[in-house]
């Protein structure tokens, strides 16, 4: 045991040695596993910013919500109800709104009105029954009533707080006057439009697109005059961006795993050959041989470990400058744990690396001692 750790020791020395009177070498395999896994990770985090921004173009559209606007004339004022599709709270939820053609005002500003239902009561604060709401178009956390003219007469509404808006902000972004199902008789005249609001439990792409088809094909039965938006074709834009990313990150990473494989095998062949018959002899004295591979093992994950730290470092470090300036996109931000499928198959793939570039290694350390000093 004793000689084990004097032996390692010698090895560790002779290793220190090479570095300082050979910078050329550690200097060589540091520098090119820092600057190609540091363009690796600059590359990657493309990949993961654009499905960040499409992931937040999906959210804001509404990912599990579908839309049905259809067109009513003031003959059938609300002859359909909420029966256009069964009740199913398992799978969505169901939400109407009926938009007369006609704006209220508070002060200069416009706002839509929209007459809720009953069962949408869930949606708004909970205050008196059949309130009229006001959803202001700048958010606030105040609560408290607003006077709105609608009409020519003036109402007094209550203000929806910010962070209790959320389906509502959704779906009006800009702001609404909300009032209750059947307290306005004379807004009717010119018709309106009535909006279904379909939340998806599991809104994903299959769930999404099949409760879009059955809205169309009751539009074409019923004849209905409906238009339809939902995020159905954003989710598959989304899926076939994962599905093609996922080929393209583990082709770079291994690419650079193999140009980084290819240089540790030539730098440190080139390093044994030129101790071989420093080697030789301490084989000679009865030495494990297998220490020697094992150093040259230790000595490229060192080398490795450090290169690809100082790039991770750097990454982290020009984060901001990344997002910001690079790719133009000051309100996305990017971290590492965004980053830990590329970092892992990085690391797995120098591991491969730094056992392939020891095989020639281990192969002359396994060489007789005659056929080296022949």
């Amino acid at each position: 045991m004793r000689g084990t750790f004097r032996i390692g020791f010698y090895l560790a020395r002779d290793t220190a040695y090479r570095w300082v009177t050979r910078m050329s070498s550690p200097l060589a395999r540091l520098a090119v596993v820092f600057f190609l896994s540091l363009c690796g990770l600059v590359f990657l985090s493309n990949y993961v910013l654009s499905i960040k921004l499409l992931r937040k173009r999906i959210h804001r559209s509404g990912a599990d919500l579908i839309v049905a606007t259809e067109y009513m004339s003031s003959r059938n004022i609300h002859q359909y109800g909420r029966g256009l599709l069964p009740y199913k709270p398992d799978e969505y939820e169901l939400y109407s709104f009926n938009e007369p053609y006609s704006g209220a005002t508070i002060g200069k500003q416009h706002y839509p009105v929209v007459e809720y239902m009953p069962d949408s009561m869930s949606l708004f604060p909970a205050t008196r029954r059949n309130s009229f709401y006001l959803l202001p178009s700048k958010r606030t956390e105040q609560v408290g009533p607003a006077i709105v003219n609608l009409e020519g007469f003036s109402l007094e509404v209550v203000t929806i707080p910010e962070k209790k808006a959320r389906l509502l902000r959704r779906i009006y972004q800009d702001g609404a006057v909300f009032v209750p199902y059947g307290s306005l008789s004379h807004v009717w005249d010119d018709g309106y439009t009535r909006r279904n609001i379909l939340r998806i439990k599991s809104p994903t792409v299959e769930n999404v697109k099949k409760h879009e088809e059955i809205l169309r094909q009751l539009a074409r039965l019923d004849k209905r005059r409906m238009s339809i938006l939902s995020s159905g074709k954003l989710l598959e834009e989304l899926n076939e961006m994962l599905g093609s990313q996922y080929t393209v990150r583990v082709g770079v990473t291994l690419g650079i795993s193999a140009i980084i494989c290819l240089l540790l095998t030539c730098i440190s062949s080139l390093e044994f050959r030129q101790n071989r018959y420093v080697y030789a002899l301490i084989g000679s004295f009865g030495i494990n041989r297998f220490l020697l591979f094992l150093s040259f093992i230790i000595e490229n994950t060192i080398l490795v470990a450090l290169g690809f730290a100082g790039a991770l470092a750097t990454i982290w470090g020009v984060r901001d400058y990344i997002t910001e300036v690079l790719y133009k996109s000051p309100d996305i931000t990017l971290s590492l744990i965004e980053l830990e499928a590329d970092i892992r198959t990085f690391c797995l793939a120098f591991g491969i690396c730094i056992l392939v570039s020891s095989v020639p290694i281990g192969i002359a350390a396994m060489r007789p001692i005659g056929k080296v000093l022949h």
